[in-house]
């Protein structure tokens, strides 16, 4: 059972040892400058990852493991350029039974059974039954919803755990609900539909078995353009599905994103589209914001710089 976490070794001096479990992120055997052999490892859990260097044994320790494979380290915390790394002095592969998904691979705080009922609830209030019924198809799609309902939204951006794609989505969805208020004339059955399709893609390209990372098909083709294929696919089992309306429901996946520089194949140019790409980035930006205070560990009233929002943030009323 995993007693120590990476968050923990900041905290460890130098010579100090290491003995757990960990999830091998990358392996790679490099060559030192006296020509010898050895291992540059990416270690992780589910607070986050570190750099691991085996110097001795190379081809033997190689040879135990690859990546995605947990293993058991023993090794001494040191610094280099000011970044703790472990020196590993042993190394062993470790059967699955015995391992804590959760202590590798960040979880939902909700329950997943929960946030499905959500999304049931949120389905069959929708009063336009085409709307209606391409998410029915979607929630009615085994396949589909054994992974939705535990895909991460991002790699490690955002929502970046098990449950966070759902998660994500019916946090739109409320904010949806919330905005409808201010502005009478969105079509809230449209923009709720694109809340929960937008990032549909994801589910194919994401890889999220063990530790996070993109598909084949994710860096060839990306989630928006798999999204809407998904959704063509679906639509394609209703017959007289509106023209128009599979067309308005095609632009928020195509432009959720916002601009080009941001990946987005169009710029949103209906009023849904539009809110749908903000309450989109204000889910996203909030998630940063929380995981970053949250998991700062140093003095004082701001954060570490935060490369995903290219700023330093104010944390001292969130630490009191």
């Amino acid at each position: 059972m995993k007693t120590k976490f990476i968050s923990e070794i900041a905290n460890i001096k130098d010579g100090e040892g290491v003995e757990d479990i960990f999830l091998v992120k990358g392996k790679q055997q490099l060559v030192r400058k006296d020509g010898k052999p050895y291992l540059m490892l990416r270690l992780c859990d589910r607070t986050g990852t570190i750099d691991c260097k085996v110097w001795d044994n190379v081809e033997e320790f190689s040879g135990r493991f690859t990546i995605d494979d947990f293993v058991m380290i023993k090794g001494a915390v040191n610094s280099y350029q000011g970044t703790k790394e472990i020196n590993i002095k042993a190394i062993e592969k470790i059967v699955d039974d015995i391992v804590e998904l959760k202590d590798f691979v960040a979880v939902s705080e909700y329950d997943f059974d929960a946030l499905e009922k959500r999304l049931y609830t949120v389905i069959t209030d929708l009063r336009n039954p085409y709307l209606q019924r391409l998410l029915i198809l979607f929630y009615e799609d085994k396949e589909f919803m054994a992974l939705f309902k535990i895909a991460p939204a991002a790699k490690d951006i955002h929502h970046a755990f098990l449950g966070g794609l759902l998660e994500h989505s019916l946090e739109i969805v409320d904010l949806c609900k919330d905005i409808k208020n201010r502005y009478a004339e969105i079509d809230l059955d449209l923009l709720v539909t694109g809340a929960i399709l937008h990032d549909i893609g994801k589910v194919r390209e994401l890889k999220y078995k063990r530790s996070l990372d993109y598909t084949d098909e994710g860096r060839l083709i990306g989630h928006i353009v798999i999204g809407v294929e998904m959704v063509d696919e679906k639509i394609r089992l209703i017959g007289d599905f509106p023209a128009k309306l599979a067309m308005l429901v095609r632009h928020i996946i195509l432009s959720h994103q916002g601009t080009y520089e941001w990946g987005s194949p169009k710029m949103p140019q209906t009023l849904e589209a539009i809110i749908l790409h903000n309450l989109d980035d204000l889910s996203a930006k909030v998630n940063v914001f929380r995981k970053a205070v949250r998991s700062d560990s140093g003095e004082g009233d701001f954060s570490s710089f935060n490369k995903p929002l290219g700023r330093y943030l104010y944390k001292g009323r969130y630490t009191d």
